[in-house]
């Protein structure tokens, strides 16, 4: 359980008193998150994980648990910030299967989730957005959905450079499914 989680347990518990003393409202109240807890440990695959510590957990499960327990908060909004770095393609992808089930389905409290995310990992990016912000800088160059986006001469130039005859990393070409620039092609 965590922090907002056991603020919810202060209210029905009448801040102690109702949880020493075992009351309905408060086994209820306590049942409820901890049942929602094993459902987001059970989406983001960590059921097999739920008697370690945090800390014991191998980083990209690390990733999952934050996730999971920003969801059990219950946010109508859930805002990452590059919750894809330092993991691996394979953990990547994973991350971006629990992204979408957060966008796509209700939740047990029957409202779906929108995420604000904030990441490098292109294919991450265009595998879970509807509409993306593109900054350059700290200047916006591209808006609109994926396809616009990928396309965008202006990102393109940002991650090409100004120079013809800077090579675009493989790794980035591959997220933006882009053919490989004329400088690539000899390389």
């Amino acid at each position: 359980l965590i922090v907002a989680q056991h603020n919810k347990l202060m209210r029905a518990s009448g801040f102690a008193i109702a949880g020493l003393l075992g009351l309905p409202g408060f086994r209820k109240a306590e049942h409820e998150a901890v049942e929602l807890a094993k459902y987001w440990l059970d989406r983001v695959r960590l059921t097999e994980f739920a008697d370690w510590e945090a800390g014991n957990l191998p980083y990209g499960a690390q990733r999952r648990l934050e996730i999971a327990r920003a969801m059990c908060t219950e946010p109508v909004l859930l805002c990452l910030d590059e919750p894809a770095a330092g993991l691996n393609p394979r953990e990547s992808g994973e991350l971006a299967e629990i992204l979408t089930f957060i966008r796509d389905v209700q939740t047990p409290q029957g409202h779906r989730t929108g995420v604000l995310l904030i990441e490098h990992d292109m294919s991450v990016v265009m595998r879970i957005s509807d509409h993306v912000v593109v900054l350059d800088y700290g200047r916006k160059i591209s808006d609109g959905d994926p396809e616009h986006v990928k396309n965008d001469p202006a990102v393109i130039r940002a991650y090409l450079g100004e120079d013809e005859d800077e090579a675009l990393p493989p790794e980035v070409a591959a997220d933006l499914n882009l053919a490989p620039t004329t400088s690539q092609k000899g390389a």
